[in-house]
């Protein structure tokens, strides 16, 4: 039994042994924590998607401009699930830089509570590369209180 012991001790040493890296003093990548896409978004462009969350059509497109920033945004909502007292919306949102560069967010917003949106991204944002920039009037942003406050970090990824 004390050979058994032994010889299973120096198989998992070994097995630990082939497993470490190769430079012992190289420091170790640990996991930054939760993924975030869409920081760049102003507190006034979360609640331009709340609002539109809470009002706009299935399949009807929602856009403005940020005018501190001179980005653009096309939304649109692709389902709506009311269910058990939630209400569950699949959104995306078209971020176009002022270069004309431009990615999509794939979004979730669940609410249980009218003007009360949870909302995750489905995955990382996918860059699209250059979009047209639109030809958009000024629009007020819509008046809303956001939970992360000013600390807004971003749309946490599902995961």
């Amino acid at each position: 039994m004390k050979r058994l012991i032994i010889i299973l001790a120096a198989i998992l040493i070994i097995m630990l042994a082939a497993s470490c890296k190769k430079n012992p003093n190289a420091a170790i990548e640990l996991p930054e924590g939760p993924e975030y896409v869409g920081a760049y978004l102003k507190s006034t462009d979360v609640r331009h998607i709340g609002h539109a969350l809470d009002t706009a059509a299935t399949r009807l497109p929602v856009k403005w401009e940020n005018m501190d920033t001179g980005y653009q945004y096309s939304m649109m909502v692709f389902t709506t699930d009311a269910a058990k007292g939630t209400t569950t919306r699949n959104f995306t949102v078209l971020s176009i830089e002022t270069s004309g560069q431009a990615e999509v967010l794939d979004l979730i917003g669940t609410s249980s509570k009218r003007n009360e949106w949870r909302i995750v991204a489905k995955a990382p944002a996918a860059y699209v590369g250059k979009a047209a920039r639109m030809n958009l009037a000024a629009a007020p942003a819509p008046k809303a209180t956001l939970s992360s406050g000013q600390n807004f970090k971003g749309f946490m990824v599902a995961n």
